[in-house]
């Protein structure tokens, strides 16, 4: 008797699905209609799990058409968002913007353009205008659409941002071939003020809006920069926040603050006093009661230029910036990140004290822990800033067992790992006044000493290799002038834990 693939099982026909090459699965599921459901389990899980998606209509809509439909929603775990859309871009297809138009004809320079670019800039007006529909009144349509689709999404799980040309969301090739540029390059970011808040600030309201109006039980949430601090409190409310994020067990959010110009009616306030650094992010920390990791960076402006001090000539102003202070808010506030087991620090100005601040209530879960640009301030009494935080992971986080350290700062320089302390610096490197080493980007400090990768970043694992290398850091790092920063494996530092288990 003879048999075909069509009698055998439908879990062994998922299982065949399962290793063949995605054109070879589209086939397959258009040749049987046998086929098609005995591969539906495999084919939801595989293409449908995880997907991403522009801020746009057409893409949207496509999100929404897998919410509608019966089989496919049940596999939806993880969405995620590319928040940009010719951000800061002027396409090469738009008019000269040196050309002026002639008052009495609006379309003036549309008529200089050649056919083909007249049509890739009707695109790209389309598209922008689309854009600008969804993310006005902060976001309030986006949020609309939003809350529409996740209540039909029984096991969304994890909702996110990515701002990178890695990934691809829904329909941005089709929108790159319509107007000849990808959409998802973010531009050059402009120097001086806005009047409105960022695209991903947008975004991230509008996720939190619809999260709490349906009954999504989020676990994960990731953030790109996000003006957290900005936001209206009106425009987000406790309550909002509490009951969106009141389930989430991670967290991975940058804040930035917002260079913003006062306008009548803006959804954001400005922060003008210092006292209002931190707010927007103790609100969203308090709102996470259940939190088990998190990831926090800190920026002082939308450039991310985290390595100027607010004035170069006070080496004091690191603790008038905007990421010290906001750290200092949330350490002295009635947020409790005491059940946290990893832990992301990167791109913050903290003192020994402020870090420890922030570690302490963690200790006795924290399995994990990356710092990434983190400067440590000292002072005359704490001369090796670095020295009490390895001294508390040693002595009081028992469960530590794995570590990434790279690229660590104190006021002046930074910090190696190397064996033997640096030779010193000659005296035409030093400040004559202090005997401090002159901060000179750009060269190595000691020689060819510290011109390695390996002598500015530490990554150990294990519990007994962590505590080992702890004993042996304690003592032996050294501070200098700034080292070069190399770049860094980014899969070391953005694991992705959203397919583990809790």
């Amino acid at each position: 008797m003879k048999t075909s693939v069509l009698d055998l099982p439908s879990e062994l026909i998922a299982s065949i699905v399962a290793y063949l090459p995605d054109n070879d699965v589209f086939a397959t599921r258009r040749a049987n209609s046998h086929l098609e459901r005995a591969s539906l389990s495999h084919f939801g899980k595989r293409f449908f799990r995880k997907k991403g998606y522009m801020l746009s209509s057409p893409s949207l809509s496509v999100l929404q058409l897998i919410a509608d439909h019966d089989e496919l929603r049940k596999y939806v775990q993880h969405v995620w968002f590319n928040p940009d859309l010719y951000t800061f871009v002027h396409p090469e297809c738009a008019p000269d913007p040196e050309e002026t138009p002639d008052p009495e004809n609006p379309d003036s320079l549309l008529e200089l353009l050649a056919p083909s670019d007249r049509k890739k800039y009707e695109a790209y007006q389309e598209c922008m205008q689309d854009h600008a529909h969804l993310i006005r009144n902060s976001g309030a349509k986006l949020a609309s659409v939003l809350t529409e689709a996740f209540a039909k999404l029984p096991n969304l799980e994890i909702l996110g941002m990515r701002r990178s040309e890695d990934h691809d969301p829904w329909g941005w090739s089709r929108l790159r071939d319509a107007v000849g540029e990808d959409p998802r390059v973010l531009g050059p970011i402009p120097s001086g003020p806005m009047y409105m808040l960022s695209g991903p600030t947008r975004l991230f309201i509008a996720i939190v809006h619809a999260v709490a109006a349906t009954d999504t039980k989020l676990r994960r949430l990731y953030t790109d920069a996000v003006e957290i601090d900005n936001i209206r409190p009106d425009l987000l409310p406790q309550e909002t926040l509490d009951k969106a994020c009141g389930s989430i067990w991670y967290l991975e959010t940058n804040v930035t603050k917002g260079w913003l110009n006062r306008r009548k009616g803006a959804d954001y306030i400005t922060l003008t006093d210092t006292a209002e650094y931190g707010s927007g992010l103790v609100r969203l920390l308090q709102a996470t009661s259940n939190l088990k990791e998190i990831g926090l960076q800190i920026f002082p402006d939308r450039k991310q230029s985290h390595l100027v001090a607010p004035s170069y000539r006070n080496p004091d102003s690191w603790r008038q910036s905007y990421p010290y202070i906001c750290l200092e808010k949330l350490t002295s506030s009635n947020v409790r990140l005491s059940h946290l087991t990893r832990i992301k620090l990167e791109k913050v100005t903290a003192s020994p004290a402020l870090l420890l601040a922030f570690l302490s209530p963690s200790q006795a879960h924290l399995s994990s822990l990356k710092i990434r640009d983190v400067r440590l301030l000292g002072d005359e009494a704490i001369t090796r800033p670095w020295q009490p935080v390895f001294e508390f992971l040693r002595d009081s986080c028992p469960k530590l067992e794995y570590i990434l350290l790279y690229h660590l700062l104190y006021q002046l320089g930074g910090v190696s790992f190397v064996e033997n302390p640096p030779m010193p610096l000659p005296p035409s490197e030093t400040d004559p006044t202090t005997g401090s080493p002159n901060p000179q980007y750009g060269e190595p400090a000691g020689g060819e000493l510290f011109t390695k990768y390996e002598h500015l970043a530490l990554r150990v694992e294990g519990r007994e290799a962590v505590q080992k290398k702890l004993e042996e850091i304690v003592e032996q790092h050294w501070y200098h002038k700034p080292i070069f920063s190399y770049a860094m494996d980014e899969d070391l530092w953005h694991t992705d834990t959203s397919d583990e288990e809790w």
